[in-house]
């Protein structure tokens, strides 16, 4: 109720003060301890916030502006109480902008977090596809070289065992010849005596006629 009445009230005591007609800055500064006083340093620190910041709350900033230049003019024309109402008021709106500032802040470090957030699991998607195609391309290199080893394995078995078949084969025509040219000198021989005796017969036969 307090509040509705003094909402009621501003427009006409500002209007008979003529405290929204002034700029903030020409408005002697509230008394210190006052709800007023701590209003004004809410704003001196809202102002050295960024603009775009300062954009977000620029409603709530005016509106504390505005009341208290209102309460400037209820006190110098001498109403404490109504200087005291628009003083809180200030004090609510400061208080509003800052906190309305600090959910804007908050939010956006949310988004910032989220985005952050997405750019990781697309990262890491994209990590996961990379690892899955290497994998997979060394699965392919890896049974490619084991053929290429079998193979290379089966080419040397098979010249290893054509090489060992030549050097058995040219063993055994070795022997072989080796064993021909012993059994035929001593047969050889013994037909050159028989045809040498067989020859002088018939000479000793001539000799005697």
């Amino acid at each position: 109720m307090a509040l509705c009445a003094l909402m009621v009230f501003t427009p006409e005591g500002a209007q008979a003060h003529g405290g929204d007609e002034r700029p903030l800055t020409q408005i002697p500064p509230a008394p210190r301890g006052t709800d007023g006083a701590k209003a004004e340093d809410l704003l001196r620190e809202l102002a050295t916030r960024p603009a775009a910041a300062q954009r977000v709350v620029a409603e709530p900033i005016e509106h504390a502006r505005r009341a208290l230049a209102r309460a400037h003019g209820a006190r110098a024309a001498g109403d404490q109480t109504h200087a005291h109402q628009l003083h809180g008021l200030a004090l609510e709106w400061a208080e509003t902008a800052r906190d309305l500032l600090r959910a804007a802040e908050a939010e956006k470090t949310m988004q910032d977090a989220a985005q952050q957030a997405r750019e990781v699991t697309t990262k890491l998607e994209r990590a996961r596809v990379l690892l899955a195609e290497t994998q997979a391309r060394l699965a392919r290199a890896t049974t490619e070289l084991e053929r290429v080893e079998a193979a290379a394995r089966e080419a040397s078995q098979a010249a290893a065992a054509s090489e060992a078949a030549r050097i058995e084969a040219s063993r055994k025509g070795n022997a072989k010849a080796g064993t021909t040219g012993k059994a035929g000198g001593p047969k050889g021989a013994t037909k050159q005596g028989a045809a040498g005796k067989e020859t002088s017969k018939p000479a000793a036969k001539g000799g005697g006629r």
